[in-house]
């Protein structure tokens, strides 16, 4: 008969993988980010090779991020209609075939791939967060988070650079059949689970949340509107750098891997937020939230001062990820201190849609700044937006 807990029998590692718990729920995530690293990279300089215009790759991430958006309101229906481990599946599916699309290197391959990439980015972002607010929140929460933020860390400090490297020196579609293997790896080991029947990925106890009738209750709420804006704020400049960094490296001929590991660079600073933690309790959230963006208005501002000298701005745009890995280790606090615990689901169904407005917002700005001005422009910008971020974090009560 099935039970809950996995048997004794068979090999340790498989046990050890297979236990109940936060393990489980790491692996899945590393699973993901990796084969989300390894392409992260390879798509915003593939699309300039394809388009030869930044801004035109601002355009194209504008389009992708509507879509990224629209799949975030229409994953709980879908939950609802084909149960949340088939959208699972199909999320794992569409981060596979975006990966097959991308090796093509056509323009059409490279559209696919970005809308493919962002409704699987999207269906595994809300479905793993259900399985885990279903089993973790009645077990390990503390344990599971610093858990998922070490592996994912070491996913994308190696994914982007390896990706690249891959990508230039190895041989075009290398990297991306490696993606879409640790895809199939994932989709393998949740099956496996399902399979045997762990608890960690049992089916639903209640259906999604409805986003759309939760939008009003979350609007009218200030200290959730706060809690929003600031991780949306840091979003923004991961979404920032994640693209232009490497464009700008590209195009002052730096090459492809520079970009790269400009890129991998800033996110092993995701190592240090652990360190973070002493601070807060020292000074409480509010002050190194402001810190952190007023130290990624100044360097960011200053990169687009420094743009004639290449090297020296990307080293103070790497600084820059220094400050917003500081507002990755607080900034969803505000949120989840200000959310009532009998309306935290759906209230963190809304709550998420930061990640694709910050992907989806500044694109499209950024597209039309850059109709008239080169990319220091999207440097002035992104960096003015975080001392208006810096002013409203003011706002952040001192006591939470």
């Amino acid at each position: 008969m099935p039970t809950d807990i996995p048997s004794d029998t068979g090999p340790m590692w498989l046990r050890a993988v297979s236990r109940p718990g936060a393990i489980v729920f790491a692996i899945m995530f590393t699973l993901e980010s990796f084969a989300r690293g390894l392409i992260a990279t390879i798509i915003p300089l593939q699309a300039y090779s394809l388009l030869h215009n930044t801004r035109d790759v601002s355009i194209l991430y504008t389009l992708v991020g509507i879509v990224g958006l629209a799949s975030s309101f229409a994953i709980p229906f879908l939950i609802r209609r084909f149960k949340r481990r088939w959208v699972y599946t199909a999320g794992i599916l569409a981060l596979l075939v975006a990966a097959l699309l991308l090796a093509t290197a056509t323009l059409y391959g490279q559209i696919g791939a970005m809308l493919a990439r962002a409704f699987g980015a999207a269906a595994l972002n809300i479905t793993l967060s259900l399985y885990v607010m279903d089993y973790i929140r009645r077990r390990d929460l503390v344990r599971s988070e610093p858990l998922r933020l070490m592996f994912s860390a070491a996913a994308w400090t190696i994914g982007p650079a390896l990706g690249v490297w891959l990508y230039t020196d190895v041989g075009q579609g290398v990297a991306e059949f490696i993606s879409a293997g640790s895809c199939a790896v994932l989709l393998v080991y949740f099956w496996y689970l399902r399979m045997s029947e762990n608890p960690a990925v049992a089916a639903a106890t209640r259906p999604p949340p409805n986003p759309i009738a939760s939008i009003r209750r979350f609007i009218a709420q200030p200290r959730l509107r706060l809690g929003w804006f600031v991780p949306f704020s840091r979003s923004c400049w991961w979404a920032m750098y994640f693209v232009y960094p490497p464009l700008f490296l590209v195009q002052a001929g730096k090459g492809d891997f520079a970009g790269a590991m400009l890129v991998s660079l800033g996110n092993a600073m995701l190592f240090v937020t652990p360190l973070f933690g002493r601070l807060a309790q020292r000074t409480g959230i509010r002050r190194p939230i402001v810190i952190g963006f007023i130290g990624l208005g100044v360097l960011t501002t200053a990169a687009g001062f420094l743009h004639h000298w290449p090297w020296i701005a990307a080293g103070v745009l790497l600084a820059g990820s220094a400050f917003c890995c500081l507002l990755d280790a607080f900034g969803n606090i505000p949120y989840m201190r200000a959310v009532r615990p009998l309306e935290r689901p759906q209230m963190t169904t809304v709550f998420r849609t930061y990640i694709d407005l910050s992907d989806l917002a500044p694109q499209a700005f950024y597209s039309v700044l850059l109709s008239f001005f080169d990319i220091r422009a999207v440097f002035f910008a992104c960096g003015l937006f975080m001392f208006v971020a810096a002013v409203v974090a003011l706002k952040i009560p001192k006591k939470m």
